[in-house]
Parts: C-alpha cells; structure tokens; sequence
C-alpha cells in the first residue's frame, strides 16, 4: 500500500472527536462517555505528554450512532 493510498483510507474512513460527534449529534459529555464506558472505542489513540490524538473509524461510529438510536427510540431518554 502507498503512501497515498494510506491518506486516501485515512481522509475516507477515519473521523477525529469532532466529525464523530456531528455524526452522533451528542454533547461532548455523552461523547466521551460512551468512549469511556467502551461503547465506542478509538480506531487509533496516541498520547503525548498531557493531550491524546484518538481518530475514529467511521463505520463503528456509524454502527455506535445506528445502536444508540434503536435504543433510545425502545427505551427513551433518561
């Protein structure tokens, strides 16, 4: 695989936290929980002194996003 088709993978399939939460349309807060709780798990983590570089791959946020709301329209909001 080429240098170039690796940045094509990347532009078409990864998301950073703030394209995944558009897909989502969650609050930063329910965002990060559902990565805490491993409801949505990061595609790609690096962390450097105090920040972390996490990108997302975009069929599991799609997934994660089509099973959050099966959920809340079975059980609603809380």
């Amino acid at each position: 695989m080429s240098i170039e088709e690796i940045k094509q993978f990347m532009n078409e399939n990864l998301l950073t936290k703030k394209e995944a939460m558009e897909i989502t349309g969650q609050s930063l807060t329910a965002f990060d929980q559902a990565v805490a709780t491993g409801r949505l798990k990061p595609f790609f983590e690096k962390a450097e002194g105090r920040s972390t570089v996490r990108l997302y791959l975009k069929s599991d946020v799609e997934r994660y996003n089509k099973e959050r709301i099966e959920h809340l329209k079975k059980f609603g909001r809380k």
